[in-house]
């Protein structure tokens, strides 16, 4: 009878005590302090998903967990400031002031009162700006499809990837050149209304007569393009699609010190396959090459030589304080392209040369001082500058001697990042032509495809024969096949493409000794 009597007094003392202790001020600076982090940091993430919900539409979770986990190196110090602008000077002087006056206030008055009730507001603020920042995650990016489609397996890798482990590949003799150009987030949209783009104006019309002129494959009778599809929607996502056949997917529970060793080591696309069948190959870009890992993928696959803003620094190309936007401008790049042009087509071997433009990127793009003010927009005149130079590379490349056995693809990586640029109701598609190519389509015309179509067209664009309709998820469109946009649903693939394969975890499979 006395052990339970003696326990009951003992809790109650001891929950006295404990309360006592809750209590004291100490503690309750302790916790006012630990509830103002926590504020600070749900204020902080529910602001940055506003600025993501304004400034990029049409992005999903997969590119926002990528980006975190991948190195910030190369950033348009443009878009760093206006998000440092638009997160915390906005935004978080008027917390920070209220906090500082809590702290100044207790000093002076020595009141708990304070302390209770701001922990109270404390702790109420926090609850709700991490609910708003879910909310908006799971409404906005989709963050309950991600997550549910990393618990839900998936048999169309299984069934639809051809593996360019399992194919021969037989090159012309002479081997084509290619020179692959990616224009930063080039959309066919971007063209005029009676041309199938979504505009009055004329913005791009030297890259119209391009695709009017020569190959350009579209999902319509009048100018069109790819389908953007889930783990293509960013930059190196976009050339993964486009010389691989796959999506980038980030898994959001894989440990991140696994991530980067190397990059897809156990996946084949067309670097690796130009380098197998001796190709010179290079990578041409105005930032730094270090980010979302560009590097690693490049120098993994294929052994590609990278020239980035940092290579061209060492080789007092441009001044080493230089740094616009990205790093350099396109105009730059494509001089740089021309020298390296003249260098790789005075060899015996075959060249691969890849160019990543960067002025149309979001924000608003780069207009360059020798660009055109024709429209009352930034970015439309970035667009039509765009223009320009890339048909007056292809022109300059038209007069030199190794044209006549070279191939021009020219792509956008992905769609422009701010929807708000086209109309709501704009069909929105990427761009693509393919100039002086090899082979000859059955049909250019109401086909149905993705980025993913554009690694195994560009080998056929070279005189590359190999059996099998198409490589990785991709299927030529040269060859009279149907892609997986013609045989599935969009939604269907869409959603297919990103859940949990064994098939495509294999791709991903580290090598422990790094």
């Amino acid at each position: 009878m006395l052990a339970p009597f003696l326990q009951t007094n003992y809790l109650l003392f001891n929950h006295k005590h404990i309360i006592k202790i809750i209590m004291k001020p100490k503690f309750m600076m302790i916790k006012f302090i630990f509830l103002a982090i926590l504020y600070f940091l749900s204020f902080i993430l529910f602001q940055s998903i506003k600025w993501l919900e304004k400034n990029f539409q049409g992005i999903t979770i997969q590119e926002i967990v990528f980006h975190v986990l991948s190195p910030k190196l190369g950033a348009a110090n443009e878009i760093k400031l206006h998000f440092i602008n638009s997160v915390f000077q906005k935004h978080f002087v008027i917390p920070v002031i209220i906090f500082l006056l809590v702290l100044i206030f207790y000093q002076l008055k020595k009141n708990l009162l304070i302390l209770k009730i701001t922990n109270i507001i404390l702790m109420i603020f926090t609850i709700n700006y991490s609910l708003l920042s879910l909310d908006s995650l799971i409404m906005n990016f989709r963050l309950d499809n991600y997550i549910y489609s990393y618990f839900q397996k998936t048999e169309i890798y299984k069934k639809e990837y051809i593996d360019p482990k399992d194919i021969e590949f037989q090159f012309p003799e002479p081997k084509r050149n290619l020179i692959l150009i990616f224009l930063e987030s080039m959309e066919s949209t971007f063209l005029r209304i009676i041309d199938g783009g979504d505009f009055k104006e004329d913005l791009i019309p030297e890259l119209r007569e391009l695709a009017l002129n020569y190959i350009h494959f579209s999902d319509s009778d009048q100018l069109g393009g790819a389908i953007q599809l889930n783990g293509t929607g960013w930059t190196i996502a976009g050339i993964v699609a486009q010389t691989m056949g796959i999506p980038l997917n980030m898994p959001i529970f894989e440990p991140p010190n696994r991530k980067f060793y190397s990059f897809l080591p156990n996946a084949i696309g067309l670097t690796d396959i130009l380098a197998k069948a001796g190709y010179q190959q290079r990578f041409l870009i105005g930032s730094e090459k270090e980010f979302a890992n560009r590097d690693i993928f490049f120098e993994t696959h294929g052994n590609v030589i990278i020239k980035d803003i940092n290579y061209y620094k060492s080789k007092n190309k441009i001044p080493k304080d230089y740094f616009v936007w990205w790093g350099f401008e396109d105009e730059k790049l494509y001089q740089f392209a021309k020298e390296e042009l003249i260098e790789l087509s005075s060899k015996d071997q075959p060249f691969n040369l890849i160019l990543l433009t960067v002025d149309t990127h979001f924000f608003d793009g780069y207009l360059s001082p020798s660009c055109e003010k024709k429209f009352d927009s930034q970015y439309k005149n970035v667009l039509a500058c765009a223009s320009k130079q890339v048909a007056s590379f292809v022109k300059w490349i038209q007069t030199q001697p190794f044209y006549k056995n070279t191939t021009i693809v020219i792509v956008g990586d992905h769609l422009y990042m701010d929807g708000s640029f086209v109309s709501p109701e704009a069909k929105r598609r990427i761009y693509n032509v393919f100039i002086n190519a090899a082979s000859k389509p059955i049909k250019t015309t109401y086909r149905k495809f993705s980025s993913f179509d554009i690694f195994p067209s560009i080998l056929d664009s070279l005189g590359v024969k190999y059996n099998a309709p198409g490589l990785g998820l991709g299927r030529s469109l040269f060859k009279d096949t149907s892609t997986l946009l013609e045989i599935y649903d969009f939604d269907y693939l869409n959603s297919e493409i990103i859940k949990n394969s064994k098939e495509y975890n294999s791709f991903t499979i580290l090598n422990e000794t790094h």
